[in-house]
């Protein structure tokens, strides 16, 4: 079985013990799977992913233990870009595997794409204190580490340049002046706030 978590309004959450989560009420959404279009109630991996109401006192989190064969992940993230942009939407589309494939930390907002209603047996509500407890904060927070990480093997100045286009930001903002673009030598900032100077390499210049 995969533990997935799934938020519902709190006077709702001792019903869904009593007599479970069905799909046709609970579905949020549509997606071809396999070719064929099915309906899915939408869960997390992690319940901090959604924090609002994770510390908000109008939802309760309820930990759902479902079989692996009805259970996919996708990415929220490309969902949500999609909504306005047809060409991400189908990259959601296609980021939609079965969950036993899924790697942690590969998706910035890994969602579970429930296809089955689930039994009131096969749920229970969770506290802030998670009876199973989770080896990260957040599926972003994890997904950006991981992501840095990979870079940094691949590109020895990545945090320079990281930096560097930052500072860069915060001149076009007004809160920082550029002193030496760092075409001849190290690019040198000041930040207003503390007027002290910050020194970086350009990308692509190596010390």
């Amino acid at each position: 079985m995969v533990e997935v978590y799934f938020y519902i309004p709190a006077e709702k959450a001792g019903d869904a013990v009593d007599c479970g989560i069905k799909l046709s009420e609970w579905y949020s959404r549509e997606v071809r799977i396999g070719g064929i279009m099915r309906k899915c109630i939408t869960a997390l991996l992690n319940p901090r992913d959604e924090y609002e109401k994770y510390t908000s006192s109008e939802y309760r989190c309820l930990k759902m233990e479902v079989p692996p064969k009805c259970c996919y992940i996708a990415d929220r993230s490309l969902y949500e870009a999609g909504c306005g942009n047809p060409e991400a939407m189908k990259l959601y589309e296609e980021s939609i595997i079965p969950v036993m494939d899924y790697r942690f930390g590969d998706y910035r907002f890994p969602e579970v794409l429930v296809t089955s209603t689930v039994l009131g047996e096969q749920i229970s509500v969770t506290g802030k204190m998670l009876d199973t407890p989770l080896l990260y904060n957040s599926s972003q927070e994890l997904y950006l580490s991981n992501l840095a990480e990979q870079l940094r093997e691949e590109h020895s100045d990545l945090d320079d340049t990281f930096l560097y286009l930052y500072f860069k930001w915060l001149c076009s903002q007004g809160e920082a002046d550029m002193v030496c673009d760092g075409t001849a030598g190290p690019a040198v900032f000041i930040l207003k706030e503390n007027n002290r100077p910050y020194i970086f390499n350009a990308p692509g210049r190596t010390q």
